[in-house]
């Protein structure tokens, strides 16, 4: 659910409130379509110095001059693409590019608003060019091969490694992982479900992360949590978000319980780690003062502390939504399809 802001106070601009252009893209017209995309909501949002300088002149421009501009830009771009899709080796997806492109049109008499996930993160996750390029056919880019292929230096598609394969920079197919420690070298092997045995977030099957926080050997994937769920990083979040908590005792900032220091039990001032920071201790045998358990010797022998190193406990650190603000002046027109940093890369060579 979206929270509009107020529209910016403009200067030289159309009219806040102007009506979208409607998308309907093509393999031959992508590229009118995405700079309509982004000079609408460079007349309807930014300032003036604000699109010369994503335009980079130093002269005012119209909005068809700004379409022209942009236009030409995204043709540089994607000429490599244009040659794979004439030697059809990628296709192009008109709907994967408009249900991506409407979203980042600005709402209507809005410029901001404030948002749980960018709007367009879900409908350009998947690219609207794909190769299409078999394995054992000819490629002259990565991007034409078909999923679970890659491009390989004769120039040919080659299936990348399936399970128990050798694997390399190339990777593995869908659904495996390149498994660095294993014997004999890097293999792919299936992706981990929940409760398996991991070392990092990337063997894990999706939806679940490594918990890295557990003690080396007890370290497994674990389903991502949900919000109001305690966790120790935006990496164990669904929502990506770990909000901060507080050491029960001390009330610095934490994500984990290790990150709290303790307090002694006497004296209470003294920050702590271990009871023997507290104090001295004695000797169960013998009854001599000790510091550690290795001063006792003998069997039985051990080392007792009267005063105790109460361990401060994080709180309030739980998954939560984040709250981004949308401008559509600035952060549209940085993740535009080709112009800015969003979908580009091709799809299907896995």
């Amino acid at each position: 659910m979206r929270t509009a802001i107020a529209c910016y106070a403009l200067v030289v601009l159309v009219s806040c409130g102007g009506k979208g252009p409607d998308v309907d893209t093509t393999q031959d017209n992508v590229c009118d379509q995405i700079a309509e995309v982004a000079c609408f909501d460079m007349y309807q949002c930014c300032s003036e110095g604000e699109i010369e300088r994503v335009l980079m002149v130093s002269d005012p421009r119209t909005e068809a001059d700004c379409q022209s501009d942009l236009r030409t830009r995204c043709k540089r771009v994607i000429a490599d693409l244009d040659f794979s899709i004439k030697n059809k080796h990628v296709k192009f997806d008109s709907k994967v590019m408009n249900d991506c492109l409407k979203e980042f049109v600005a709402p209507e008499s809005t410029c901001v608003t404030v948002e749980a996930a960018k709007p367009w993160a879900m409908a350009c996750m998947t690219s609207a060019w794909t190769g299409t390029v078999v394995a054992g056919s000819a490629c002259d880019f990565s991007y034409e091969c078909a999923t679970d292929n890659f491009c390989a230096a004769n120039r040919a598609c080659t299936a990348l490694p399936t399970e128990s394969m050798p694997c390399s920079v190339q990777g593995c197919a869908s659904g495996l992982f390149c498994d660095t420690a294993a014997v004999g070298g890097p293999v792919c092997h299936a992706l981990l479900g929940a409760s398996a045995a991991c070392t990092s977030t990337v063997q894990c099957q999706k939806g679940l992360f490594c918990d890295t926080g557990a003690p080396v050997g007890l370290r497994t994937c674990t389903p991502l949590h949900a919000n109001g769920e305690t966790c120790s990083g935006g990496f164990a979040c669904t929502s990506t978000l770990c909000l901060t908590g507080t050491c029960s005792i001390t009330g610095f900032s934490c994500l984990t319980d290790s990150a709290c220091s303790g307090r002694c039990s006497n004296p209470p001032n003294i920050s702590c780690a271990m009871d023997s920071t507290c104090g001295a201790g004695t000797c169960t045998i013998g009854g001599t003062q000790c510091f550690a358990p290795t001063d006792c010797v003998g069997a039985g022998n051990m080392c007792v502390f009267p005063n105790k190193c109460n361990l401060g406990k994080c709180m309030g650190n739980v998954c939560a939504d984040p709250h981004l603000t949308i401008d559509y002046c600035t952060s549209a027109l940085t993740d535009l399809p080709v112009l800015g940093t969003g979908q580009i890369v091709v799809g299907g060579n896995g």
